[in-house]
C-alpha cells in the first residue's frame, strides 16, 4: 500500500458512515477513489450535472447552494469536517438539484457512485447511517423553513450564529466562528438579503452581543443571543454531524 493509500484510508476512517468498514474494504475505496484539494470559491458540480460520485469532507467547508430562477441564492447546507455530502445519487438517478461550492480551501474525498453502492449493498448498517443522516437533514430543512416564514431575520441571524459558534473557539473577547463568512453568506443560510443581515449585524454589535474584526466575528454574550434566537423560532435538534442546513425561500421578506 502506497504511502498516499495510507493517507487516504486515515482520513476516510474518521468518518462515521464509514468507521465500522473493514480495513480492506476501507483501503479499496482508498485506492479507487480520489483525494484532492480544492481552493475556496471552487464549484464542484452544478445544479443539473449528473451526479456519479460522493463526496466525504476531510478539512475546511462547503455550500450546497439552490439558484432560484430571479437569480437568487439560498443555502442548502453547510458541511464541514467528516461530512458526506452529493449522497443522493446512491438511491436515485436523477441529476443533480443543488451546487456545490467550497467555502473555504477544503480536502476531500471523492468517491464514485457505484463503488460506494456496492459498499452500501454488502454493508446494510452503513447504508443506514446515510439514511438517517438524510432524514434528519430533511427534518432540519423543514425547521429552517418554518422558521424563514415566521421568524425574524434577527431570531434567524442569532440561531445561525450560534450554530456555527458550536464549532468556535473561545477567546478573550468571545467565541469566534470557526471560519469567516461574508454577509451574503450568511443572507443565504438564513433566508434574507445580503443588506438585512448588514443591517441586524449592527444592531447585535451595538447591543455589544458580538464583535466583528474584518470577516471575523466573536460572539460575546451567549445567553442573551440565545436569548434573541429563542424570540419566535421553534424548537430545534441538535443536527448530526453539525451539518448547518437552511430551507428553500419562497418570496421571503427581509
Amino acid at each position: 500500500m502506497t504511502t498516499e493509500t495510507t493517507r487516504h484510508c486515515w482520513y476516510l476512517s474518521k468518518s462515521p458512515v464509514l468507521a465500522d468498514l473493514p480495513a480492506a474494504e476501507l483501503q479499496s475505496l482508498a485506492q479507487a477513489a480520489e483525494l484532492c484539494e480544492r481552493r475556496r470559491n471552487t464549484t464542484l458540480y452544478l445544479a443539473g450535472d449528473f451526479a456519479g460520485d460522493v463526496y466525504f469532507l476531510h478539512g475546511g467547508r462547503v455550500s450546497s447552494l439552490y439558484i432560484t430562477s430571479t437569480h437568487r441564492t439560498v443555502s442548502l447546507g453547510l458541511y464541514g469536517p467528516t461530512e458526506v455530502f452529493g449522497e443522493s445519487c446512491l438511491w436515485s438517478s436523477a441529476p443533480r438539484d443543488d451546487t456545490a461550492v467550497t467555502a473555504t480551501s477544503v480536502l476531500l474525498s471523492r468517491i464514485p457512485r457505484a463503488l460506494l453502492r456496492a459498499v452500501l449493498d454488502a454493508h446494510g448498517r452503513i447504508e443506514q447511517r446515510l439514511s438517517e443522516l438524510a432524514v434528519v437533514r430533511r427534518d432540519a430543512t423543514i425547521r429552517r423553513l418554518a422558521a424563514a416564514l415566521t421568524s425574524s431575520v434577527r431570531a434567524r441571524l442569532a440561531g445561525q450564529l450560534l450554530e456555527l459558534a458550536e464549532h468556535g473557539r473561545d477567546t478573550p473577547d468571545g467565541r469566534e466562528l470557526a471560519f469567516s463568512l461574508t454577509h451574503h453568506e450568511l443572507a443565504a443560510l438564513i433566508g434574507t438579503t445580503r443588506e438585512s443581515v448588514s443591517l441586524e449585524l449592527g444592531r447585535l454589535e451595538r447591543s455589544r452581543l458580538l464583535i466583528r474584526r474584518g470577516r471575523r466575528i466573536l460572539l460575546r454574550d451567549l445567553r442573551r443571543l440565545l436569548a434573541q434566537a429563542r424570540d419566535d423560532l421553534p424548537p430545534r435538534r441538535r443536527v448530526i454531524g453539525g451539518t448547518v442546513t437552511a430551507g428553500v425561500v419562497l418570496g421571503l421578506m427581509p
